[in-house]
């Protein structure tokens, strides 16, 4: 197994703009916190911040008209709206239109063309949440503790993840298990339900 490149972004950051944010580990361990710390970022924004070849199923109306989950740039079948988000069938719906349930695979170029900054911080912070330094008892210049205390028990050692909701929110607001971070993808946070 190779080592990454730890000024290669994996996902949204690097290994190295992880570590500056606290991360510790190995850089394959760090990597795998930058993997799951995109995913995060994905799920909470509902949105894609860099250029891949993606593939979705999406659900269309009687008319052929669906709505893809994150934006496009282009699209290997079907006619792309130019909101890059709208995206409906090449072809004539049949007579009495597409039956209820219809769905197309739509592959094609997807995602923002830049990370935004605030996105790139976000990721290498929850990747130093996803991999903590030891705890070691002292405190950063805020008074927060550095690293995570030691597991007393087998049972301490299985991490949950982070929480699907904030606290005492309605069941519609989501969270990336970090204020500080939810606060830095806010302004890029699509609301649209994800298919």
């Amino acid at each position: 197994m190779t080592t990454p490149d730890p000024d290669t972004p994996i996902g949204y950051a690097s290994i190295t703009q992880a570590k500056a944010a606290g991360a510790a580990g190995t850089d394959t361990e760090i990597a795998a916190a930058l993997e799951s710390a995109q995913i995060t970022i994905d799920r909470y924004c509902r949105d894609h911040f860099k250029p891949d070849d993606l593939s979705f199923r999406v659900p269309v109306d009687e008319w052929g008209t669906g709505y893809l989950p994150v934006i496009a740039y282009a699209t290997d079948v079907g006619v792309l709206g130019y909101d890059g988000r709208t995206w409906s069938t090449d072809t004539f719906p049949p007579f009495g239109g597409y039956y209820s349930g219809t769905e197309f695979d739509v592959a094609g170029d997807y995602g923002w063309r830049t990370t935004p900054a605030p996105v790139i911080d976000a990721a290498a912070r929850l990747a130093a949440l996803y991999s903590p330094g030891q705890f070691d008892g002292q405190a950063d210049a805020e008074g927060n503790p550095i690293g995570m205390p030691p597991a007393p028990t087998l049972q301490d050692q299985s991490d949950p993840g982070p929480p699907t909701q904030r606290q005492g929110s309605p069941a519609t607001e989501r969270t990336t298990g970090d204020p500080i971070v939810d606060a830095w993808l806010e302004p890029y946070k699509t609301n649209r339900v994800m298919i």
